[in-house]
């Protein structure tokens, strides 16, 4: 039989105030993050302050970074536009100039007039022209074999107006005209140095501007987080003491924002957590712990019995008189906690609950204390599993034998209420619909799964009914087609053999964690 222990709690419950330094919280609060992790890996602890702090800190860096390159876009385009309007003079004047040498053909006075044009322009580093009959001259410090040179020429066009050239340096060109014909081409290069100075103590002066805004920013949301986590730090001290069976502790509720409204409702789930530590004390006497976590859930002190439809499983051990016998006592109880474990595991799959173990039987029931409309087709699944479970296991008794499970189901009306004495109750389910159940385990010879044709009919499609005849079953009145029942698919039976070996391996694998422990 399985034992339950009672769980006291003292009637009345002091309420006090407490009230802890944000010292006190931060030692305290860090202990659920101490606590060892399966994966081997902590989560470092970072206070909010300093979380908050980062991401204002982030947020104001970024837009500065993004204010920083629109400013210094909009710089740049005036820039240009302002080098555009200088250039354009001065290209123009340059091109005037050019027209009589040109006109003439005196190479020594284009190359005195283009010579003191960069000396008087020191923004200028050189320039091409370009004749009509190809022939390309430089100046400066441009050469006619560089890369760029020959870049700006693929480019370079006869233009009656001062252009600037679609590559990434500035150059402007504009055609020396006479009488509406070209005389060549001038391409002139200006230097971008006093964009580089500009550009430069803009950047210094943003820079200084973002490290002030940054830092005091920084340092007013430190502050303000600071103020905002000690309410928090000290929910997060009192949840460790509510953890560890402290529901005496209660916080101050002061102020009228979102933290105060989390503090009184802290305070009002400690006080409900007390009530129920209360009548846990009482309702520690049923056996069933689903049903007594369901009263604490719905608020309900009483369970008043009632008849409801409900599908039983039953399922005990063959020749277990023999092999308890015939086997150590300590083997015994191994073997039986084994297949119990695999079945309260199967059956909980299923949506039913183990109600009670009896000796080396267990008994299962489906539809209640939770609702299913499909608890008879769960029900037969779970006892087709609780088959398979057994094979997978595979045991054998004290001779040899394997070890095997008589299964039984069956469905109907049963009587849903407190069964016992006064000191300790049992809330179970009893009735026909009960007794059935087990009388159609023993009809089967192990590994079966056994039930009437009339509750077959209510599995739906996806199952075999293989009779072994009419039964005549103790306290029923008229005799009753019992049969085995299989899976038709070999879809569905993969299925449940492989929730079966998910199921095995959890199981050991809880074992093997009880046993380290």
């Amino acid at each position: 039989m399985q034992n339950d222990d009672t769980i006291s709690s003292e009637s009345a419950l002091p309420v006090r105030l407490v009230e802890q330094s944000v010292e006190q919280t931060a030692e305290q609060a860090p202990k659920a993050d101490q606590q060892p992790r399966e994966s081997g890996w902590v989560n470092p602890r970072i206070p909010i302050r300093w979380r908050w702090t980062g991401l204002v800190g982030f947020a104001v860096t970024l837009a500065v970074l993004v204010l920083y390159v629109i400013v210094l876009d909009v710089e740049h385009d005036a820039w240009i536009n302002s080098q555009a309007a200088q250039a354009e003079l001065q290209v123009d004047r340059l091109t005037d100039e050019f027209k009589l040498p040109m006109l003439s053909g005196s190479s020594s006075e284009t190359d005195i007039i283009a010579q003191r044009f960069m000396d008087k322009v020191p923004a200028v580093l050189g320039m091409l022209i370009r004749f009509p009959d190809g022939q390309v001259i430089a100046f400066g410090s441009i050469k006619v074999s560089d890369r760029t040179s020959k870049g700006v020429l693929k480019k370079l066009h006869a233009t009656k107006t001062v252009v600037q050239l679609p590559v990434k340096t500035l150059w402007y060109a504009k055609s020396v005209m006479y009488d509406k014909t070209s005389m060549g081409t001038v391409a002139v290069r200006f230097s971008e140095r006093a964009w580089a100075e500009m550009a430069g103590k803009l950047s210094q002066t943003i820079f200084v501007a973002a490290v002030l805004v940054v830092l005091f920013s920084s340092l007013l949301v430190y502050w303000i987080a600071g103020r905002m986590a000690h309410p928090i730090e000290m929910l997060a001290a009192a949840a460790a003491k509510v953890s560890d069976g402290d529901y005496t502790v209660q916080l101050p509720e002061q102020g009228n924002d979102e933290l105060s409204d989390a503090l009184r409702q802290f305070n009002e789930m400690v006080r409900g957590l007390a009530h129920k530590e209360e009548l846990r004390g009482v309702f520690g006497r049923y056996l069933n712990p689903k049903l007594v976590s369901d009263v604490f859930e719905s608020a309900d002190a009483e369970m008043k019995s009632r008849k409801q439809e409900v599908s039983v499983l039953f399922a005990d051990m063959v020749c277990f008189a023999h092999f308890s016998e015939s086997t150590d006592t300590a083997k015994v109880v191994t073997v039986l906690n084994q297949y119990f474990e695999l079945f309260h595991r199967i059956v909980t799959h299923y949506g039913g609950h183990v109600d009670k173990y009896i000796g080396d039987a267990v008994m299962a029931v489906f539809n209640h204390p939770e609702n299913d409309q499909h608890h008879v087709r769960h029900a037969a699944l779970a006892g087709l599993a609780m088959v398979q479970a057994c094979q997978k296991l595979g045991l054998n008794g004290g001779e040899g034998e394997p070890i095997r499970f008589r299964v039984g189901l069956n469905s109907g009306q049963a009587i849903v209420g407190n069964i016992g004495a006064a000191q300790r109750l049992e809330y179970t389910v009893i009735g026909d619909a009960v007794n059935v159940a087990s009388r159609m385990a023993g009809l089967g010879d192990g590994d079966k799964l056994i039930m009437s044709r009339h509750n077959f009919d209510l599995l739906g499609d996806g199952f075999e009914f293989c009779s072994i005849g009419m039964c005549d079953i103790k306290g029923i009145s008229q005799p009753l087609e019992v049969g085995m029942v299989y899976l038709e698919s070999q879809e569905a039976r993969q299925a449940i053999e492989d929730m079966v070996d998910a199921t095995r391996l959890d199981s050991q694998a809880a074992s093997e964690g009880q046993r380290d422990a």
